[in-house]
């Protein structure tokens, strides 16, 4: 009797490391998840604990513009699709200040990314397929580096995996993680796509291909 009880922890015991280790498996193939924290001075984000990934993983960003304001007579900025994209101006690669609200007329392709993250690196030759595809039509890319998350925090260390990789499609500097927190991005990799008029179109969750990067822009570019 003794034997048998044994013999069922055991393997009850080998159930339980399989789920474990198919929950850590899931959690790494779905994206890079990280703790979406008020901005302090510093506007810093940290990594999420994987425990709480099942909370952090979105389809679609919290209900609600970012203020939590909803006014009728007022036009609604915010991180929802329909929604007005809120505005930011952050330093590009060779420190030039790039802001949204001067691409109107264009299709803008948000990505926020981290070279910690293997979905994100593994994205990014699509996007730069995108980008070479794209560039002299009304399509712009932003590839946003949050660099709060990257473990260098140093845009140098970023710039040499970009270069070492040969991307040059056009890439932003989130330093302090602010612009990541206004966007209520909860994962990385995490896209809006822009329309000419500056509302939100589209928001994809994690990694695409290639394929599914240009269905996007095609619907937003020629609806």
């Amino acid at each position: 009797m003794k034997g048998a009880i044994g013999m069922r922890q055991r393997q009850g015991m080998k159930l339980l490391l399989m789920i474990m280790v198919l929950l850590l498996t899931m959690s790494m193939l779905s994206g890079c998840l990280f703790r979406r924290e008020k901005p302090t001075d510093k506007g810093k984000i940290t990594v999420e604990d994987p425990k709480k990934q099942d909370q952090a993983q979105e389809s679609q960003p919290p209900a609600g513009d970012a203020n939590g304001d909803e006014s009728p007579t007022e036009e609604k900025t915010g991180v929802f699709v329909g929604d007005k994209a809120f505005d930011f101006t952050l330093l590009d690669r060779e420190g030039n200040e790039i802001s949204l609200s001067s691409l109107q007329g264009k299709v803008v392709f948000v990505n926020f990314w981290a070279t910690w993250c293997p979905p994100c690196v593994q994205e990014m030759p699509y996007i730069q397929a995108i980008y070479d595809q794209y560039q002299k039509k009304d399509v712009v890319i932003l590839a946003v580096n949050v660099l709060a998350t990257e473990k260098s925090k140093d845009a140098a260390t970023v710039n040499q995996f970009l270069e070492e990789n040969g991307y040059t499609f056009p890439v932003l500097y989130d330093v302090d993680g602010s612009v990541t927190v206004k966007y209520r991005v909860s994962a990385f990799p995490a896209t809006y796509i822009i329309d000419k008029d500056g509302y939100i179109a589209d928001f994809v969750s994690g990694a695409m291909n290639k394929d599914t990067m240009e269905k996007k822009i095609e619907k937003v570019l020629n609806p």
